[in-house]
Formats: C-alpha cells, sequence, structure tokens
C-alpha cells in the first residue's frame, strides 16, 4: 500500500523513564538589573520554532524562540536548548511542552529574562504502562488541565500543566477500537486537528493498520472537559480519513485527510474523489446529508489538508497528475495549492506558492494563521513559512535553513 513517510514524524521514544512528575531544579542566571533571569521578559508578542537537523542516524530538535513572526524574522536555527529526536512541541500560556525521545516523558520549558527557553519540569508516565509520547497526543485544556492520548489502551490520561503531576483520572476510549486498527486522534498544534466548542473538544478520529495504511473511514470524538466524559462518538465510511479539521463563520466542522492518506486511497485502493464531511454547529455527528467534494474544487485529483483563510474561506492540496506522474518517489513536489471560499462557493489555484511536497500544517497564532512550506535544497533541508490572508494570495513570511516540527506563539 501506498504510504507518506515525513521527516516530521521522526525517531520513536522507545525508553520507559521515572515513575513520577518531579520538578526540576534549574539555576536561575541573573538579569541585567539583579532580578531573576526566571521573571516575566515583558508583554510584547514571542514565538518559538522547533527546529530540526538530521545527525546521523538521529535528529536534533533546538527550541527557538522569536520575537516576530513576520517578513522582518531572521532566526538562528540552533539558538535554543536541544533535544535528541524529532519533536512536536505543544504550547500554552507561555510555556512549551515537548515530549522525550527516550522515553514517555514531557518536559515543559519556560522563558527566562533573555526569553530564551529553559526546561523547568518534567512529567513521566511510564507508571501508568506508556512507553513513548508524541506530540500529536498531547493537548492541554487549561493551566491545570491536559490530556494525553494512549492509543493502546486506548484512553486519555489527565495530568495538570501547572504541577506537572498526574490527576488520576483518565477517560476510557475502548469504544473507538477496530479490529486491525490503531486509533489515532488528531489533538496536536500544527495541522490543527481538535478544536474547541464551548467546554466541548471535537477531535479527528482515524485509524491506521500495523504498515501504516489508513483505513478508509472518518471518525469524530467529542469530550466534556468539564466532566472528563465522552459526549459522543461517530464514524462514516463515506470518506477517507479524518485527520485536519476547520471551523467555517458559521461555526460547521469539517474534516480532511493527510496527504499520505488521500493518495493511498485515491490512486491505490481507488476511492475517487477525495470528499469530505461535517459537523454542524449544533450537533455532534456527522452530517448524513452533506458531502463535498474536494477532487472537484482542485484539480480533480487527490485533494488533502486544509488551512482556514482566517476569513471565509480555506486553502487545500490537490494532486497534479503531471508531476505525480513524474515523481520519483512520494516525497517529490506534486501538490498544488488551492483556496474555497465557503460564501461564493468558489475555488481556484492560487498560483504564487510553490509546489507543495506533502501535507499542508498551520497553527493559529492569534492574529494571523501560518503555515510552512518544507523543501530540499542542494546544501540541506530549508523551511519557509506563509501567513493566510483571506482570499487573497498567501504572504511569504520568512525562511531559515533547517528542517522543522512544530511552531507556536508564547505569548
Amino acid at each position: 500500500m501506498l504510504g507518506y513517510r515525513f521527516l516530521r514524524y521522526g525517531l520513536c521514544a522507545l525508553l520507559a523513564a521515572t515513575l513520577a512528575g518531579c520538578e526540576e531544579e534549574t539555576s536561575e542566571t541573573p538579569a541585567a538589573d539583579g532580578g531573576s533571569a526566571d521573571a516575566a521578559a515583558g508583554d510584547s508578542p514571542l514565538y518559538v520554532i522547533a527546529t530540526s537537523y538530521i545527525t546521523g542516524d538521529d535528529i536534533e530538535t533546538y527550541l527557538v524562540t522569536s520575537k516576530t513572526f513576520d517578513e522582518s524574522t531572521e532566526i538562528e536555527p540552533k539558538d535554543g536548548p536541544k533535544l535528541l529526536g524529532g519533536i512536536d512541541i505543544v504550547v500554552h500560556d507561555g510555556s512549551v511542552f515537548a515530549p522525550e525521545s527516550n522515553g514517555p516523558v514531557l518536559l515543559r520549558y519556560d522563558t527566562d529574562a533573555r526569553d530564551k527557553l529553559v526546561q523547568k519540569a518534567e512529567l513521566s508516565f511510564a507508571g501508568l504502562g506508556l512507553s513513548e509520547i508524541l506530540g500529536g497526543h498531547v493537548f492541554v485544556v487549561n493551566d491545570t488541565k491536559g490530556y494525553v492520548f494512549d492509543p493502546k489502551e486506548p484512553r486519555l490520561i489527565v495530568w495538570n500543566p501547572k504541577t506537572m503531576t498526574l490527576t488520576g483520572k483518565e477517560i476510557d476510549l475502548s469504544e473507538i477500537s477496530r479490529d486491525g486498527f490503531s486509533p489515532r486522534l488528531s489533538l496536536g498544534l500544527v495541522n490543527v486537528g481538535a478544536l474547541r466548542r464551548g467546554d466541548e473538544l471535537v477531535i479527528p478520529l482515524g485509524w491506521q493498520d500495523q504498515d501504516g495504511n489508513s483505513r478508509y473511514a472518518s471518525g469524530v470524538l467529542v469530550v466534556d472537559t468539564k466532566t472528563d466524559e465522552v459526549v459522543a462518538l461517530d464514524e462514516d465510511e463515506r470518506c477517507g480519513e479524518a485527520y485536519t479539521s476547520i471551523a467555517a463563520p458559521n461555526g460547521d466542522i469539517y474534516f480532511f485527510p493527510p496527504a499520505w492518506s488521500s493518495t493511498q486511497h485515491y490512486f491505490v485502493d481507488d476511492h475517487k474523489p477525495t470528499c469530505i464531511l461535517r459537523v454542524q454547529s449544533n450537533a455532534n455527528e456527522f452530517d448524513t446529508s452533506f458531502e463535498l467534494d474536494l477532487s472537484k474544487l482542485g484539480s480533480g485529483s487527490a485533494a488533502a489538508s486544509a488551512i482556514p483563510d482566517g476569513e471565509n474561506g480555506f486553502l487545500f492540496l490537490s494532486v497534479d497528475e503531471e508531476l505525480w506522474a513524474e515523481r520519483e518517489d512520494d516525497l517529490d513536489a506534486f501538490w498544488r495549492v488551492w483556496h474555497y471560499d465557503f460564501e461564493t462557493k468558489e475555488s481556484r489555484q492560487v498560483e504564487s506558492t510553490p509546489v507543495w511536497t506533502g501535507n499542508a500544517h498551520y497553527v493559529d497564532l492569534g492574529d494571523r494563521i501560518a503555515f510552512v512550506y518544507w523543501e530540499e535544497t542542494e546544501t540541506g533541508n530549508r523551511t519557509t513559512f506563509y501567513g493566510a490572508d483571506g482570499a487573497k494570495d498567501p504572504k511569504r513570511l520568512f525562511a531559515f535553513d533547517a528542517s522543522w516540527y512544530s511552531f507556536g506563539k508564547l505569548r
């Protein structure tokens, strides 16, 4: 079966760690005014970018901070604490949460007076039987509550981001199990999956077999974040894997497949066209009267991903079949960027963006929606950020010579 294997899915964590969460003793660096370097640096914007390098058989990830995220931005890709492995970070209220690559341990980084990130605490999930934690399986609800998804049980484990301790609560998700497939919840910060709707968390759900092939089905899980209970679970076999979700201006939520499963289903399994489903704003199940032909809105071929444009539509990817036929492997650039408008129901190809190599990953930074383009060059890997600009073509923001894993806004 055809499947994508991207750099950003990195090395798996293999070793177990200690049983209890703990606050790490971190020395404080004197600030220029004689105060602590851990004091708040101010209210100016601050962003974090997880840059990465392949070093032999390993991946090194650096947590780099920047006071800007626009056309003026320049960063040094190794100017930050280093972690081993490909690390998907989660950002909440000025802190960065990152899973270790050598065990089921979640690390918390906070900023010092120089606006640099410093490791402050860690929490191990080894005592609960986990052997690894993936960044895409971590979600922070608020200052005192977070979820970690364990696909083997399956379950959501509740933890406290402020104290970095386990709460003892779990949410049983045994009903999402399917024979021969492992469930996957899209919780991560990059390529937004889970969306808040009041106290509810609406989460895309998919399934993959042991070879990484996606089941042709969409799932949605709704969790009450106040009571830590499952509100609803729905499954629909009309379209492929639900991975990315976006909310329309009226509150309806649309579910899109990732690039790797879209091409698998379209070109190998002959599931044509690529379609997407929605959950209406006042519902918890898929709308059985609705199915949108995403292929038709694009080039007519396989389609995938979605990036909200910040106004009244979204960007998505569609395969250029001439480039697909010429490709040497599935990491080649053969995706074109398209735009769709909810109000006019019209779509167009975005000519100003490069030919994409894979999934379109985005983050809502609050004041803008940014997404990322990764490419291999003659001198190594290069990452370029773009900003969505409504129905207009996206704006190129800045670039650096390294790969990336995730990014977000610290304040």
